[in-house]
Parts: C-alpha cells; sequence; structure tokens
C-alpha cells in the first residue's frame, strides 16, 4: 500500500458524515424484542437472499441458511460491523459466534443510547436522514440526530378508501392527524397540500418515493378532469389504467407541490418492481419540474450508468449510492469513478439504507473503503491531486447533502 493510500485512507476514515438514508429502528423497539444477532441480519437485507430461521434461537439453522449467501456483500459488511462493534467474528459463520455475538448485542441495547452511540461515535454520522415508513406521521424520535422525510406513497392510493400502499399505508389516516373529512375530489387534494404543508412546517427535510415497489416509475402527464372521474368511481368499476390514471396526476401534483415548498424529492430507482424501476422512466418529470432537487436512489442498480447520464444531461438530479455498496461493490467503484470523471462529484452522496445500526456501520466503512480505492488510483495515475481527492469525499460524505437538505 502506497504512502498516499495511507494518508488518504486515514484521512477519510476520519471523516464525518451526512447519512442521507436510514429506516433505523428505535432503540426501544429492537430492545425489547430481546434482540439477538437474529435482529442484526434481519435489518442488514441477509433474510433478503437467505432463510431466516423458523425459531429465533436455532443457530444451527441460521448458520446453515447464511453459509450459502456468506460471500454476499450483504453478509460482508454485516460481518465487518458485529467484529468491529462486538469482537466477534462470524465470517465464517459458526453457532459459537453467533450465541457470542447474541449475548452481546442484548446487552448493548440495554445501555442508554446505544443507537446514538454507535452512529455518533462508531460511524462519525453527524445527522441521519430518516424513512420510518411504519409510522410515517412518528412523533417521537431523536432531532437532533434524525431528520425525517416523508414517504408519498399512500398518497397516490387515495382512489378508495380500502386500498394501501405495500408498506400497509393509507392516506385517509391524515384525517384525523389533520382533523379533516374527505368526501370530495378537491377534499382529498386539499388533504394532499395539507399534509405536505404540515410535513415542511414539522421539520421534514425531502420527500420520499419507494413507488418502484408498487407501480412502474413511468408517470404520464393527466389532466384533472380524469383524476376527478376516477376519484368520483368511489372504487367501483375501476380499471388498472383508471388507477394509473389517478395515480400519475397525484404524482405530478405533488411534485408540483415539493417545488412550491422547496423541498427534494429522493426517488427509489432500480432493484424493487424490476420491469419499472429503470431510472429512465423518470426523465419526463425530471424534465418538466426543473425546480425540484431529484435524488436518484441506489445509483438505479443494474442501471448505474443510465443514472450518471441522467444526472449529466440535467442539473436538477443527484445520485445517492444508498445501498449499492452492499449490493454490489463492482457497480459502486465503477459509478464513483464516473462521478468523478463527469464531473459530478458536487451532486452525489451517500446513505446506509438499514434498519438496524450496525448494518450502517458496515454499510458506511465498506463505501469509504471504495471511495478511497478508487480515489487513490486517481491520484496515483495523476488524474486527481492529493487535496482534490480528500475535497471530492468530503462533497460526498457530507457536504453535498448538507447544502441539498438545508441541515
Amino acid at each position: 500500500m502506497s504512502s498516499t493510500h495511507v494518508k488518504i485512507s486515514e484521512i477519510i476514515a476520519d471523516m464525518h458524515v451526512i447519512d442521507t438514508h436510514e429506516h433505523t429502528y428505535p432503540q426501544e423497539l429492537i430492545a425489547s424484542r430481546n434482540p439477538s444477532i437474529v435482529d442484526i441480519f434481519e435489518g442488514s437485507y441477509i433474510f433478503w437472499i437467505a432463510k431466516p430461521p423458523a425459531k429465533r434461537d436455532d443457530f444451527k439453522s441460521l448458520v446453515e441458511s447464511v453459509k450459502g449467501i456468506s460471500e454476499s456483500t450483504f453478509y460482508k459488511a454485516c460481518s465487518i460491523a458485529i467484529k468491529d462493534i462486538y469482537g466477534v467474528n462470524v465470517d465464517p459463520p459458526s453457532e459459537e459466534a453467533f450465541i457470542e455475538a447474541s449475548n452481546l448485542i442484548r446487552d448493548a441495547y440495554k445501555s442508554r443510547n446505544w443507537t446514538r452511540r454507535v452512529l455518533r461515535e462508531s460511524a462519525l454520522i453527524d445527522k441521519v436522514l430518516w424513512d420510518p415508513y411504519w409510522d410515517i406521521w412518528r412523533e417521537s424520535f431523536d432531532p437532533e440526530l434524525f431528520k425525517p422525510v416523508f414517504r408519498i406513497n399512500s398518497l397516490l392510493f387515495g382512489y378508495r378508501r380500502d386500498v394501501v400502499d405495500h408498506n400497509g399505508n393509507s392516506p385517509y389516516v391524515f384525517e384525523e392527524y389533520l382533523n379533516l373529512k374527505v368526501e370530495k375530489f378537491d377534499d382529498y387534494m386539499s388533504l394532499i397540500d395539507r399534509v405536505l404543508e404540515e410535513a415542511r412546517r414539522r421539520g421534514y427535510v425531502a420527500l420520499k418515493s419507494a413507488l418502484a415497489y408498487d407501480r412502474p416509475i413511468l408517470f404520464e402527464e393527466v389532466e384533472e378532469d380524469e383524476a376527478r372521474r376516477v376519484f368520483n368511481k368511489r372504487g367501483l368499476g375501476l380499471t388498472s389504467r383508471d388507477i394509473r390514471l389517478f395515480q400519475d396526476f397525484i404524482l405530478h401534483h405533488i411534485l408540483s407541490k415539493a417545488s412550491e415548498l422547496g423541498l427534494p424529492v429522493q426517488f427509489h430507482t432500480g432493484l424493487a418492481l424490476i420491469e419499472g424501476s429503470n431510472p429512465m422512466n423518470l426523465v419526463n418529470v425530471i424534465r418538466k419540474y426543473s425546480n425540484v432537487k431529484f435524488i436518484l436512489f441506489h445509483g438505479g442498480y443494474p442501471w448505474i450508468r443510465e443514472v450518471a447520464a441522467i444526472a449529466l444531461s440535467f442539473g436538477n438530479v443527484y445520485i445517492d449510492f444508498c445501498w449499492l455498496p452492499i449490493i454490489s461493490p463492482s457497480a459502486c467503484k465503477l459509478l464513483l469513478k464516473e462521478v468523478v470523471e463527469l464531473g459530478l462529484s458536487s451532486r452525489a452522496m451517500w446513505g446506509g439504507d438499514c434498519w438496524v445500526v450496525e448494518a450502517t456501520y458496515g454499510a458506511l466503512k465498506l463505501f469509504k473503503g471504495l471511495l478511497t480505492e478508487e480515489l487513490c488510483k486517481m491520484v496515483d495515475r495523476g488524474y486527481l491531486k492529493f487535496d482534490e481527492a480528500l475535497e471530492i469525499a468530503s462533497r460526498i460524505l457530507s457536504e453535498n447533502a448538507s447544502q441539498i437538505f438545508n441541515i
């Protein structure tokens, strides 16, 4: 390892971070589960690709399950965190290591402010943009550390009272929160406006779309009369085309309101309903709402070059590396290199996109390593100066997010 690599690595490792996307469960929720390594794996995407044990304390079955995916970056990032935070090596997986780690995890979550300590002291994360989709109007959280974003998905499901988005959320819960009653289409549009205005007033720093899990993310322009017609059907005889027309109109209205309120909009792109999640689907709204800052998540994986090309083409587009490093480090390095070469380092950022702080720690350590690796290569071949590389790292890790979200 060259002296340049050592210096850059040490400096980047000590850089403080603004984390642009997490679903961090409240500490009291995790503590109430009598937590074990199963909870850490569940919050680290490992059970997206491995089968969870039927019984939480069946560590023998857990070992057999994760052995089949232990080469994945989901597992590698999580094992890095468990080793650094708890001093237990779970790579390769073993019953003994899982039991030892579980005992330490259980004790740790009894400690006051464990979540905050890991994020602030271990990971050097100063602020976290937080999407608690299970409770989108959550009242209780640490406002100094967490900056909430408002998930808009449910607002597109107002065409019937008995439908919900993929997280089980209905827009009609806001009637009670805001002391409103929706009877007509105009009432529903007023509810949307009030919800977004109240979110802004309550300190939400961005809107978040996870609609790629509900439907394709192509949103055509629709006349208001069409949306009104669908709403007035009261859920009777609705076709898939009716639903699409209503939702497209609502999404455009939300973006118009985001422009008015000065709220950036984070969009999940890539892995989800894969046939409809290509970030190129968003080009028409990106072009139309040029005053809205669009943050494209996950590097659009697997369409990472499309995301880079969109950002190069539109000055209101930003690239978020959240989740990408623990999906594919190779893809992340390629996108990092192209972000620098395209002059987009002032419009790039990182988030962990995890549910537990251990996973966030591992995801960040992995990303800092990838960032160091690519920047050092560029310095070594004379493409970047030493100070340039550090400026780029600082922008991606904190400065860009601070400016974009005004935090």
